[in-house]
Formats: structure tokens, sequence, C-alpha cells
């Protein structure tokens, strides 16, 4: 137990516990004021609880988002080895079925120099000359370089071994080198180009003629045949793909079934079907999910938000204006149609997601089964991007700046020149090949795609949409952002909660001294008292000791 010294002494005074009243009289003067602020600062710490949880909930809402972005309505297959799928484009995919025949892998020249003595063996100096094209298959066989590649030139220093040349050779575009020992005391020199007919090899080799030493590159020459070294001849895949005839450089395809890539693995006996079908169950299931994640966010904010009307609660953020509008900015995500999808815009409510009069969402899984039958390709436009041209001989890719415009784009070339652009912004041309010409838009409203056009196409439309999905994490990115509206709303609270403490420390500093003032002057008081007590028990004892010596 605290014992009040000051108030224990003071007992010949008035007898009051003047500690605690100085402590009841500040407290009474501050008090209120303090409560004032604690008011203000414990208000704070509660909206600052309630921005957490709702933050807490956008992230949840962004990974239900991304979910469904990651969604499919369609599932595709293929019921042969030789056609094993690698990668899909969502947005591109057509329904149906497709029939493959491989009637030839695509294979990549190897081509292999013996009768070295090791790795270190030292070549003589002199030079190579390194040609891409095609061998035919004649006897011997012809070379035909391709024109439209350069040829590369390696110069062989003097001391430099063999396993030197195969490192160099490596670091050349098109072609692996490595030597091998063949296990009889020799080594070989092997070369892999390419895949494809066009990527084989024809090298020359020159020794320096001032050069006596080393190993003579005569050995790697081939410039007039290649059937002493080539191990295996390049060739391009042949395949027939609903019956008609196709060529490949590549066992990877991926512009044969749109938005499908797939690699040959093997030849067919039969013919490979690979089968692109709507998945209704899975568009219902992550659209029922994007609902669902959506609904918890709405309802979160209009509890936080309530301002206990009816005997409902108050929300911790009740009467925030700033969160009140992320309700408002969310329902207008919800309702605004997305451009750049072919010829109209493209709603929510076209996949059956309606908005109720209390502002939640609803799925309609019947009018989603119809519109997944109808136009599949709506669901892809609420779930990603799209990029797309129905232009005959044209292809676009790639992915268009952040910056881009939704919308529909035309693309103009110049049949003299060459020169493409759209929006009168020109693009780059990177070559043609096969009577394709490639552009690449380095600026401008697309910036980041590629567009390859056949020489015969003069004008093309390409459409680009930003998907429901890429804008609502585009907008929760900035609701969650550090200059983003909880942010912001953050950083006032927790002001108001520092300020707060601040205040109260001052208040408390204020507080303590007007306690200690008065405690002085009740001493200062107690001390006069004491000493009139102590006159008055003096006059009282004299007065009675006059009165005793009376009687």
């Amino acid at each position: 137990m605290t014992t009040d010294i000051l108030s224990s002494l003071n007992t010949n005074g008035s007898g009051l516990n003047i500690t605690q009243l100085a402590t009841d009289l500040s407290g009474a003067e501050y008090s209120p004021k303090k409560s004032i602020v604690q008011s203000r600062s414990d208000k704070a710490e509660l909206s600052l609880t309630g921005l957490d949880r709702l933050r807490s909930q956008f992230e949840n809402l962004k990974t239900a988002v991304g979910n469904a972005g990651t969604s499919s309505a369609t599932t595709i297959s293929s019921d042969s080895a030789a056609i094993v799928l690698t990668g899909e484009q969502s947005d591109k995919l057509i329904t149906g079925t497709t029939t493959i025949e491989v009637e030839q892998m695509a294979t990549p020249q190897v081509l292999a120099f013996g009768g070295f003595t090791g790795l270190t063996e030292e070549l003589r100096a002199g030079t190579l000359q390194i040609e891409f094209g095609t061998w035919d298959d004649s006897v011997p066989s012809v070379f035909t370089a391709d024109a439209t590649r350069s040829i590369e030139s390696l110069n062989v220093t003097e001391g430099m071994t063999l396993s030197d040349l195969a490192d160099q050779l490596t670091a050349l575009d098109g072609m692996a080198a490595q030597v091998i020992d063949i296990g009889d005391g020799t080594f070989s020199l092997g070369l892999l180009a390419d895949y494809g007919l066009k990527n084989a090899i024809r090298i020359t080799a020159t020794d320096d003629p001032a050069a006596t030493t080393g190993a003579s590159l005569s050995a790697l020459d081939m410039t007039d045949q290649v059937e002493d070294v080539q191990m295996q001849a390049a060739s391009n895949a042949k395949l027939k793909v609903n019956g008609i005839s196709i060529i490949r450089q590549s066992n990877e395809v991926d512009d044969i079934i749109p938005g499908v890539s797939f690699n040959i693995a093997g030849y067919t006996s039969v013919p490979a079907t690979v089968q692109i079908e709507v998945n209704s169950d899975a568009a219902k299931s992550a659209m029922q999910d994007l609902v669902d994640a959506f609904n918890t966010s709405i309802n979160l904010i209009d509890e936080l938000g309530s301002r206990g009307f009816d005997g409902s609660a108050k929300g911790a953020l009740a009467g925030d204006t700033s969160i009140s509008s992320l309700k408002r900015e969310m329902q207008s995500m919800l309702s605004q149609g997305l451009t750049g999808f072919k010829d109209r815009p493209v709603f929510l409510a076209d996949i059956g997601v309606r908005t109720e009069r209390d502002g939640s969402l609803t799925l309609d899984q019947d009018v989603l089964e119809k519109a997944m039958t109808d136009m599949p390709e709506v669901f892809e436009a609420i779930m990603r991007d799209g990029l797309n041209t129905n232009t005959p001989g044209v292809t676009v890719s790639g992915t268009p700046a952040t910056t881009a415009t939704p919308g529909r784009y035309t693309v103009t070339r110049d049949p003299i020149t060459g020169e493409a652009s759209i929006g009168g912004i020109t693009m780059s041309n990177r070559g043609t090949e096969d009577g394709v010409t490639t552009y690449a838009m380095l600026t401008g409203p697309l910036k980041g795609i590629t567009i390859a056009m056949e020489s015969t196409v003069e004008t093309a439309t390409i459409d680009f949409g930003r998907s429901f999905v890429s804008n609502m994490t585009t907008q929760i990115d900035d609701w969650l952002s550090n200059n983003g509206t909880l942010a912001r709303r953050e950083d006032v609270f927790a002001n108001i909660v520092s300020d707060a403490a601040l205040e109260l420390e001052d208040l408390n500093t204020e507080a303590d001294a007007r306690k200690s003032f008065y405690l002085e002057r009740f001493t200062q008081m107690e001390i006069i008292v004491s000493k009139l007590n102590s006159t008055g028990e003096y006059l009282t004892n004299l007065i009675d000791a006059w009165n005793n010596s009376n009687n």
C-alpha cells in the first residue's frame, strides 16, 4: 500500500488529504481534454483496423481475379503421342477438330570431322568461311546458299586448339560444336546446325600459306561435297493438316491451329486428332468464384461504412467518403463495356453476371452456359486481353504497352516501298521471308506488337482489347499502391493517432504541472493553518492556566 507521507504528517493542519485533493483538481481540469483526444485516437485506431481488413480483402480479391484470368473455357486434347501440346492462347482458340499426319520430322544437319588426336591438338592458322543454306539430294550433293543470311568468317590463329575452335563455332548463331572422343584413339569435331532444310552448313577452309605447324584446316573443308562428313541431313517437317500438305522448318509448331502450340514428337500411323472443346463447367466455376470474391469485398465495404441506422452496428469507417467511393469505382468497373473485341463492347451481363439492388452480384448459370455455346469468345474477352486480326494473310503477336488504348486499328502498307504504318506511325521492317514481311511497332498506340503480312496485303484491321480481369487487376493495384486510396487514408489515421499521442503526452505534462501547483499552494495553506492552530492552542492553554490560577 502506498503511503501519502505528506498527508500523514499533516496532523496539525486542516486535516485534508492535500495530495489527493491536488490530484482530483488537476484531473477534473484535464481529464475531459484527455478524454476527447483519447476518443479521437481510439476512433482512428478503429479506422486503421478497418482499413487493414479492407486491404487484406482486396489482396484476396486480386488473387481471385488472377485465378480467374488463368482459367479457360476450352479444353484442348491430342489423341496421339506424336503431337504433344505445349501451349495455348485462349483468346485465339476456335472450337473444332484438326487432324494431323506426320510424314516427316524436322531434323538438324549433323557433321563429323574426324582424325584428330585430342582436345588440345593445335590447328594450323587460317580462315573458315561458314555459309548457311540447302544441300540437295543429288550425288554429289549441291549446296545453295541462303541469300538472306550473311557468311560467317572465323579466323583460326596460331596455337588455337581443337577445343578452342569448338567454342568459337558454338558462339556463332545457328550452330553448336563439340569435340567427341571416338574411343579408338582419335577425336572428332561434331557440328550441329539448327533444325530445318535451309539451315544446313557449308564450310570452306583455307590454311595460311605462311603457317607450317598444326593440323591442316583442310580436314574441315567441305566446299564441293558433304557426303563424307554428313552424319544426318537437314530436313523440314512435313505434315498433312486436315489433308493439306504443310512444311515447317522446326518440330515446334505454333501457327497451324489458331491459339495452339505443339511439338512433333514422332510419326503417325493414323492421323492424330487435336480437339478443342468448350468447357462450360470450368467457366461456371471460374465465374462463380469471381462473383463470390466481389460480393465478399462489397459486403465488407458496406459493413465498414455502415452509419448504424435501423439498429445496425456502426462501421469502423462510417461516413468516410473516400472508402465509400471504392464501392462506386468497383460497381463502375463491373458495369462498363470492354472495347477492342470485334464489333461491339463486351459486358459481364453477356455471360450472366448481374448486379442486384443491394449492389451484390449474382451469376445466372443458364445464361453463361448458353453464351459458352453461342459465343465462347465473350468469356475469353472477360478473362484475357485480346490481340487479333481477321484479315487473311496477316498474323499479329506480342504484348502492347500498358499505355495502349483498346480499340480497332487499321494497318496500311505501301505496295511500292513496302512501308507499313498504324495511325500514321511507321513500323520497323524486320525483313521478308517466303513472301511474308514482318513489322515491329516500336512506338505509338500499339507499341510492342509484331505483324506479319503477306506481300499481297495492303490494308489490315487489328483489334486490341483489355479484359475485365486485366482492368480489374490494374484498379486493385492502384487501390493497394503506396499512393492509392487505402494508403492515403491509412496515412491520415496514422497521423491522427501519432498527433493524439503527442497531445496526450503534453496534457499529462500540463496536468502534472497543475497538480504540483495545487500541491504547493495547499502546502502553504497547511503551514498557515498549522500556525493558526498552534497559536489557538497556545491561547487556549494560556486561558485555561489563568482560570486555574484564579481558582
